[in-house]
């Protein structure tokens, strides 16, 4: 996955705010000088933020500073593919130069440094701004300019939030670790149901088992069993919705040779059993 940097035109306006549907994301990692608040209301796969790599799932909101390398990923996936999104884009200076140093903006101008590694916000914050962002998507563009600035009020008053990179890369830094991370995230995409060591891994990024355990945990903040487990219980919730297999023949086409694991992992990483999640899928 190569890092290129995204062109966003205003056209004169103050800031772009779009909702967007498509069938799978493969956009690419991808950097620009722009904030983005990004809200996801149908989508799952792969989120990749600085050095941060998780799985995502429908319902996210998150905010990326100017620069931050960043993109959602679920080509791979077997199916619910499809992507439903509102994506706000703008410059710290959008209502002027110096517009947010005023004391009164205090807690945006600290939410705009927070979000240079990645917010992701909570449920909550998310119920809390939802019409909000919907509304400005719109032809007026005052009332969206007051829209966005209460979007950036509520964000900046919550206090449920997580910090996604786990530190400020440049783009040259992203650049020259990226052929390593994508030879090992491209490789378990590829291989996640077949059985995967360490050793292999280690061997793969030219390192020592214990210099590859802190490299891959730096990079993704899991185990690699852990995140293979993710990978293959995110791929199991996929076959689950589709409704036409069993409960074991998605246990071993996700990877799992034994439905007692299987279901251990389901329940540790989604809360529920596989059976209940086909049922509320349904």
């Amino acid at each position: 996955m190569e890092l290129f940097e995204e062109k966003i035109l205003l056209n004169d306006r103050l800031f772009v705010a779009k909702e967007e549907h498509f069938s799978f994301n493969d956009f690419p990692l991808h950097i620009h000088p722009e904030y983005e608040l990004i809200y996801i209301l149908k989508s799952s796969g792969t989120r990749y933020v600085g050095d941060h790599i998780d799985i995502f799932h429908a319902r996210e909101l998150c905010l990326f500073g100017p620069n931050l390398p960043h993109t959602f990923y679920n080509k791979h996936l077997p199916a619910d593919r499809e992507v439903h999104q509102f994506v706000i884009q703008f410059n710290e200076d959008f209502l002027g130069s110096g517009f947010f140093d005023r004391p009164q903006f205090n807690a945006i101008k600290s939410l705009f440094q927070t979000s240079l590694n990645g917010i992701r916000f909570s449920q909550k914050t998310m119920d809390d701004v939802d019409d909000k962002i919907r509304a400005l998507v719109c032809d007026d563009e005052a009332q969206a300019v007051a829209g966005l600035i209460s979007v950036l009020a509520t964000l900046a008053q919550a206090d449920d939030f997580e910090v996604l990179a786990s530190q400020r890369q440049t783009s040259s830094s992203i650049k020259k670790d990226t052929a390593r991370m994508n030879r090992i995230y491209h490789y378990l995409l590829d291989n996640f149901k077949e059985e995967i060591t360490v050793q292999q891994m280690a061997a793969m990024a030219n390192l020592s088992v214990p210099a590859f355990c802190r490299y891959f945990k730096a990079h993704t903040r899991k185990t690699l069993s852990d995140f293979i487990n993710g990978l293959r219980v995110n791929y199991a919730c996929q076959l689950l919705r589709l409704n036409d297999k069993t409960i074991s023949q998605v246990c071993f086409e996700s990877g799992y040779n034994n439905i007692s694991y299987f279901n251990r992992q389901f329940k540790s990483i989604t809360g529920t059993s596989p059976l209940v999640f086909r049922k509320r899928s349904a």
